[in-house]
């Protein structure tokens, strides 16, 4: 077990939701992570030493964490709609406790029928059981919404979904 700054604990989960807002076009994310892993993999992925202070969240907070932030959720979370890649635009973060709230947001895209292609390799190189779970929203051209939950890992990381087929029963 990989122990940083703040509260160890045994269980390694994120949560992304990402949801396709037809008005704007974008696909608007939220990555809800336990906030002493993700100062974890700050450090790791900026190449920082375990003496920096990274404090997310506090009047002391590192002066460079928003945009290590950004390159690390444009690395890690690779999607694309249709198979055009999606880039990511930093809107910002909550820090509530022990849990992060990052905060993304696509370029526009073009609003037809989608196919979903989403990696999530979040922790996979802090974390060996390190859990991914990822919530799909779409709304199709006709205003229907569907979604679409997986629960991604080491050995799965990646989902691809057709959002314009129908859905099964049970197919969550």
């Amino acid at each position: 077990m990989c122990v940083g700054f703040g509260v160890e604990h045994d269980f390694h989960f994120s949560r992304t939701d990402l949801r396709w807002n037809p008005a704007t076009r974008t696909v608007q994310t939220t990555v809800r992570v336990f906030t002493d892993d993700l100062e974890v993999a700050l450090r790791k992925h900026g190449g920082l030493n375990d003496d920096t202070r990274i404090w997310l969240g506090d009047e002391r907070e590192w002066a460079k964490a928003d945009s290590a932030l950004a390159v690390w959720v444009e690395d890690q979370l690779d999607v694309r709609l249709s198979n055009i890649p999606v880039h990511w635009r930093w809107v910002g973060k909550e820090i509530e406790l022990d849990v992060s709230y990052l905060h993304v947001e696509s370029q526009p895209m073009a609003d037809s029928n989608r196919v979903w292609v989403v990696r999530n390799s979040m922790l996979f190189d802090v974390f060996e059981d390190q859990v991914n779970e990822v919530h799909l929203h779409d709304t199709g051209t006709d205003g229907v919404q569907t979604e679409r939950r997986e629960m991604l890992n080491r050995e799965w990381p990646s989902v691809t979904w057709d959002a314009s087929a129908p859905s099964l029963p049970n197919d969550d």
